[in-house]
């Protein structure tokens, strides 16, 4: 009888660590499905960072293409009113011309 009963105490040992691994399943199953939802987020907000980074990227290359027209149309303004100062006032010319040398070393 003692063997029976030694039978009947290792089947119910053995029930419950069943029962006890199973519920650790469930529950390691319940953080995995957890942490998938967290990381499919994080993968969307990486996505939209990313994205938004893009766009920025291009509105300042723009800009800077729009800042360089600008620039380039007053650089052009500043010469033809050179110009037009040294035919009006060829005397001036001499001394504008260094001037303008200086700002072209800087710029």
């Amino acid at each position: 009888m003692t063997t029976i009963g030694n039978i009947e105490h290792l089947v119910d040992k053995l029930c419950a660590t069943v029962s006890s691994l199973r519920t650790e399943r469930d529950q390691l199953r319940a953080q995995v499905d957890e942490l998938k939802s967290k990381f499919a987020e994080k993968d969307l907000e990486l996505i939209r960072t990313g994205k938004e980074n893009q766009r920025t990227l291009e509105v300042l290359e723009r800009e800077k293409l729009t800042l360089q027209k600008e620039k380039n149309q007053i650089e052009g303004q500043l010469k033809a009113i050179y110009d037009r100062i040294s035919t009006l006032m060829p005397e001036l010319s001499g001394t504008l011309s260094g001037a303008g040398g200086e700002r072209s070393a800087r710029g």
